[in-house]
């Protein structure tokens, strides 16, 4: 099984489009904030969506204001957080984010806001704030898809197979 991240698409719906076109097999875009209205606008190739709320989004009209800032997305055996990460200072580090991944016993913290791509994984039995972890985590930015830091307009793909799962990302 295949998801699509993106995040921070800032206007560039044909960026979105290209993603998607990327990666037609997708069982699902996780989309992490900031650019909510670009969706009804993109070229999905009929990928359903499961979208949370960035600092940027404030049209009512896309829906932006029933959006959550979080969500835990239950893929297979896995929980998925995701997250803008603004809320919880990602800016700044990522301590906190892990924290609350910790605290809802997610799998995979999924975050944007940074516009940089990340990758990383915390072993279980981690101390993360007060509280030990109890099974791995792995920590994924997709980086920017509309206003990239530090390199080209970025994506992720999470591929699960079994119980194996692989975090990657693409580049426009």
């Amino acid at each position: 099984m295949t998801l699509l991240v993106l995040s921070d698409s800032h206007g560039r719906v044909d960026r979105i489009s290209r993603a998607c076109e990327l990666n037609k097999g997708a069982r699902a875009i996780l989309f992490l904030g900031d650019g909510l209205s670009d969706l009804g606008r993109a070229e999905l190739c009929g990928i359903p969506v499961v979208a949370v709320r960035g600092n940027c989004d404030f049209d009512s009209s896309a829906g932006a204001s029933n959006a959550r800032y979080e969500h835990i997305e239950r893929v297979g055996e896995y929980n998925i957080l995701l997250t803008h990460g603004h809320l919880l200072g990602v800016k700044e580090g990522r301590s906190r984010a892990v924290l609350r991944a910790a605290q809802l016993g997610a799998d995979i913290l999924l975050y944007g806001h940074t516009h940089e791509p990340e990758e990383s994984y915390i072993a279980a039995g981690t101390d993360v704030g007060g509280v030990i972890l109890d099974k791995p985590l792995r920590v994924f930015n997709p980086g920017s898809i509309g206003r990239p830091r530090g390199r080209g307009a970025s994506f992720g793909v999470i591929t699960i197979r079994g119980r194996d799962i692989l975090l990657s990302h693409g580049e426009l």
